[in-house]
């Protein structure tokens, strides 16, 4: 088949990559947490992302930083049909939404885990199995919540339960349903790779014995025969006498 009867399609690929990418690319998480005054890249995580804005910045920003993250995966879904070949192009523009939010152009190329716009790229395709794929996702987050890899142990499950329904009552959109998987896939191992790197916060160096007080009856005694003002002398240092 000669090249000019791919290039509409290559066109509408390549316009929905670029749609996708610059909404992928809206930084809501950095954005909702400058608003407080917090730079998110310095903070937490130092990830843009709705977890480490619910947890280091407020409960209701998270929520706000999750609602936004979620429409512009889905908005770039919905988008990407009004050039036609929805399935297709709704996962191009997915991955590019995806993309965008690890990679974004408006934070010098820094962003989150992508796990949420992931969610917004499913809900796209309004699949009633998505929902409770998601669901059964949220549920495994926060039976994990305090493992660093919650969101990727929530994404496994939860996609492993779509497609499972698709293949057993759906039987159909194999196709956008193994996408979806294949893009939970490489964000649950980007998130993985993202994490192995990551290192604890340091904790503070150890106190040494020498610079503390031995808690002993002598001690005890000794500063029970000072009176309060003796004590005062001793503890705040007094100015030098003209």
């Amino acid at each position: 088949m000669p090249f000019a009867d791919f290039a509409p399609l290559i066109t509408r690929i390549l316009a929905a990559a670029l749609v996708g990418y610059l909404l992928g690319s809206i930084p809501f998480a950095y954005l909702v947490a400058r608003w407080k005054g917090v730079d998110i890249f310095a903070t937490g995580s130092r990830r843009a992302g709705t977890a480490n804005v619910f947890w280091h910045v407020g409960r209701r920003r998270g929520m706000m930083v999750f609602a936004c993250d979620v429409l512009k995966g889905a908005a770039a879904v919905y988008v990407a049909s009004m050039f036609g070949q929805h399935e297709l192009l709704g996962l191009v523009a997915g991955a590019a939404a995806i993309a965008g939010h690890w990679k974004s152009i408006f934070t010098g190329f820094k962003g989150g885990d992508g796990m949420v716009v992931l969610v917004g790229v499913s809900l796209g395709y309004l699949n009633w199995f998505v929902l409770i794929g998601i669901i059964v996702g949220i549920i495994f987050v926060l039976l994990f919540r305090r493992s660093v890899f919650r969101s990727s142990i929530g994404i496994f499950f939860g996609y492993g339960v779509m497609l499972a329904l698709n293949q057993v009552i759906h039987h159909r959109g194999l196709d956008v349903m193994l996408g979806l998987t294949a893009l939970a896939l490489v964000v649950i191992t980007h998130n993985i790779l993202t994490h192995a790197d990551h290192k604890p916060e340091k904790v503070p160096a150890a106190i040494d014995p020498d610079l503390l007080i031995a808690d002993t009856p002598e001690v005890h005694s000794e500063a029970a025969g000072l009176s309060e003002e003796a004590i005062l002398r001793q503890v705040i240092p007094q100015d030098d006498e003209n």
